[in-house]
Formats: structure tokens, sequence, C-alpha cells
């Protein structure tokens, strides 16, 4: 409905994702998807839809969602996996576990604490998480679109 009021005569929208949070069910997401697709944006506003978290600082945390992204794949179109942590089995190994905080601390900081190693072990976690759902779907025989360009300068 967001998508909607803020649509432009031609019926595009501004809005391209729509975060519904981490404590959204499936059936949330489900109902989201119908009403989406009612409204005319099914292939132009994407669902996101989290699947780790940051281990630390944010709200309800731990959390692993690939078996709930894998209950939806098929059926919900545009739907996106989003990878903000590790999965909390792992996590739970580090010493310095990802938290959501890390990511407003200042370079000079980081570097006085010799946060740097620690930080960049968390960051490639995120793609191991990232490549663990991929080869999931792949296994499920799902077919994805890997965002290459989602996050540009």
């Amino acid at each position: 409905m967001t998508a909607k009021l803020f649509s432009r005569k031609d019926g595009t929208t501004p809005l391209i994702g729509f975060n519904l949070s981490n404590s959204v069910n499936n059936r949330a997401i489900e109902l989201s998807a119908y009403i989406r697709k009612a409204l005319g944006f099914e292939d132009i506003v994407r669902i996101e839809h989290h699947i780790t978290e940051a281990y630390k600082s944010i709200v309800r945390q731990p959390y692993d969602r690939l078996n709930e992204l894998l209950e939806l794949a098929d059926h919900v179109k545009n739907i996106s996996a989003k990878h903000e942590g590790s999965p909390p089995e792992v996590e739970k190994t580090r010493e310095h576990p990802s938290d959501i905080l890390d990511y407003f601390t200042p370079k000079k900081e980081i570097m006085e604490k010799g946060l740097m190693p620690k930080l960049l072990a968390n960051y490639l976690d995120k793609h191991d998480a990232v490549n663990r759902t991929a080869e999931t779907l792949t296994e499920k025989g799902l077919t994805f679109i890997a965002a290459q360009n989602l996050h540009k300068k």
C-alpha cells in the first residue's frame, strides 16, 4: 500500500523493496505478496526477508530463517534473502560475534582496538551465509538472481 501511495500516474513507484522486519511470519509474507500482486506491484516491489541477523544489539536475534524462506520461495515471487550476520551456530564460535553497533564504530576506534580482523571475519561470515542460502535454494531446484548491484556507491 505504501508503493501505491507513492505511485506515479504511469503506475510505477519509487519503492522497489519493502522490509517487513525480522518479526514477521510466513503467513504475513504470503498475505503481503497477495496484496502486492493485487496492487500490480509483484514485479516492481521486492519483499525483503531477513534470513540471518547480526548476533548482538538488535531486536530478536540470533535467528536463522532459511527454512522459512524455503517454504516461501517456490510461490512468493520477487522475495529477497537478506543476510546481516552468520547462522547462530557460527556466530557463537566467534571471539567477536557480529554486532549491529559495529556499523557505527568510527574507523579510528576500530584501528586503535585492533578490531579489523574480527570485523573482516564477521563480513566474510555474511558471504558464507549468502552462499549457504544460494546452495540450499539450488539443491531444492529453485532459481534466483544474485543482486550484484544492489548497493552501489
